[in-house]
């Protein structure tokens, strides 16, 4: 039987991982929309870059202090989350960003 304490650092991490993902994602989508009403273009968008990349490398930190197979967890449901979020903006099927089939954007 598998321990009740991996179940939920397993649930927790992937958890996790789809948090960071909405933010990170979730911050760049807000960068492309607020950009061309920008003084300084060039400084925001690098602002914008490097406090998401800062956020995102932190909270992996975070979840790397309960083990290599929390973080792999957490990793995957990073990218299930941006496969979910790409295939929302695209019009695509999240299978399609699964199985990497090219697509037209609408």
């Amino acid at each position: 039987m598998i321990p009740a304490d991996s179940v939920l650092k397993a649930f927790s991490s992937f958890g996790f991982g789809m948090l960071f993902s909405g933010l990170h994602f979730g911050g760049l989508w807000m960068t492309l929309r607020v950009l061309p009403y920008c003084r300084r273009p060039r400084l925001f968008f690098w602002a914008s870059y490097l406090g998401r990349i800062a956020v995102t490398l932190w909270g992996f930190a975070l979840v790397m202090e309960y083990g290599g197979p929390a973080w792999m967890v957490s990793f995957v449901g990073f990218y299930l989350m941006r496969a979910y979020l790409l295939s929302r903006v695209s019009g695509a099927g999240m299978c399609d960003f699964l199985t990497m089939k090219r697509m037209t954007w609408k």
